[in-house]
């Protein structure tokens, strides 16, 4: 008999649009790579949390660039791309009868953008955090922790009365690997060796979820 799917959770960067990083993109318009990537450097091997790098990646834009208002934030999040078949898979998919859910540690303001363009029922993502006139304080608020989309995953599934064994997953790095071993179904669409595991299966084109799905 063949295993029915119901929800399947996408990451975003990298799985959804093409882009690898939504703050990355807002680090390249003002100039700040070389910030984040020490702040990226010291939340990977633990000596920060990710609150705390969300401050020093807020920051650092505030310090280069002066006050920014959200508004700006979305001019620039406004240019995604989305990965090759991810209108059309993600339509197949909610004809199949399954729910999409977005679990991205990207900022919201495109994680919200990039559900609509897939047909998303929920998405969970950062924010940032502004004050009454819509400028950046310096923090961000956050929701989803990288390592541990697993919890977002599970938590949903027992909201919709899903058993785990009913999920998809589908990721593209190592901070995904939580939430696609918890899954039933873990899909890897990278393309680095950096996951190895017998349960999770790497994609090459997200066309090929539908193949699992159909069975």
């Amino acid at each position: 008999m063949m295993l029915e799917y119901k929800i399947i959770f996408f990451d975003m960067d990298g799985t959804l649009i093409k882009c690898k990083s939504s703050w990355e993109l807002v680090h390249e318009k003002f100039g700040t790579i070389e910030e984040a990537k020490e702040a990226l450097e010291e939340y990977r091997q633990g000596r920060i949390s990710y609150k705390e790098f969300m401050v020093r990646d807020i920051s650092s834009w505030i310090k280069k660039k002066g006050k920014i208002h959200i508004n700006e934030i979305e001019e620039i999040l406004s240019k995604f791309e989305l990965v090759d078949g991810a209108k059309e898979v993600a339509k197949a998919l909610k004809i199949m009868g399954l729910k999409i859910v977005i679990i991205t540690a990207g900022i919201d303001i495109l994680a919200e953008k990039v559900g609509k363009e897939v047909y998303a029922d929920k998405v969970f993502s950062n924010r940032l955090k502004t004050d009454s006139e819509g400028y950046l304080v310096g923090e961000g608020i956050e929701v989803v922790e990288p390592r541990k989309k697993d919890k977002i995953l599970e938590t949903v599934s027992k909201e919709e009365n899903v058993t785990l064994n009913e999920t998809i997953a589908v990721g593209d790095t190592v901070y995904d690997l939580n939430m696609l071993k918890k899954a039933g179904l873990g899909l890897y669409f990278g393309d680095k060796n950096e996951i190895i595991n017998t349960r999770i299966h790497k994609i090459h084109s997200l066309y090929e979820i539908l193949d699992y799905v159909r069975g």
